[in-house]
């Protein structure tokens, strides 16, 4: 019933993860490891969503080896720790309209993510707070990345696939993901070139 561990915070008031170092550490030897999962209790940081360059939750996160970052938005500040998320194959859940709406950024055309997929950083969109935001899905974050990162299709079906390669289930559920995507993309593919969506 556990995925994963999390510790969402605002990053500027609240503790770093290397606070809790001695529990995360203690939990992931003793919570979920198998033999084909030998690293214990999988984490998934929140991380890096915050102007403050002395904050090393980012750090800590990669150390801890988080599969996933949540924001990551301060990682474009350190090259060679993006080097190493792309190295590492670590997602990047990146949630534009939150981002904006939070005053991270307030011009979606300059959020660090466009650059970081240039540099063959992966990520995922994703809502965040829809339900404080009073919006459901993740479709305005497409919409608003697809126009102000000027993608393309592709990269929208590449945001769509990390959404399931990076997932927390088991690599079965990932393949009947895969093979229930295809045929609806190519339908959607389909509508919107004949303008029938």
């Amino acid at each position: 019933m556990i995925a994963g561990f999390d510790m969402v915070n605002e990053e500027d008031f609240t503790p770093e993860i290397s606070s809790f170092a001695k529990e995360i550490l203690t939990a992931k030897k003793t919570i979920m490891v198998t033999d084909t999962n030998p690293d214990g209790l999988p984490c998934f940081f929140h991380a890096g969503e915050t102007h403050d360059r002395g904050i090393k939750n980012l750090q800590d996160a990669i150390q801890f080896g988080s599969r996933r970052i949540g924001h990551g938005f301060q990682l474009q500040l350190f090259p060679l720790l993006q080097d190493y998320v792309k190295k590492r194959d670590i997602c990047v859940e990146v949630c534009p309209l939150s981002n904006m709406v939070l005053g991270y950024t307030k011009d979606l055309r300059t959020h660090p993510m466009r650059s970081m997929l240039s540099w063959g950083v992966q990520a995922s969109l994703n809502s965040d707070d829809p339900g404080l935001f009073g919006y459901e899905g993740v479709t305005l974050d497409y919409v608003y990345a697809f126009g102000a990162w000027e993608l393309n299709i592709r990269d929208l079906k590449k945001f769509s696939l990390n959404g399931i390669k990076y997932a927390s289930i088991t690599e079965e559920h990932k393949e009947r993901l895969y093979k229930v995507m295809e045929p609806m993309w190519n339908d959607w593919v389909k509508s919107v070139n004949e303008g029938t969506y």
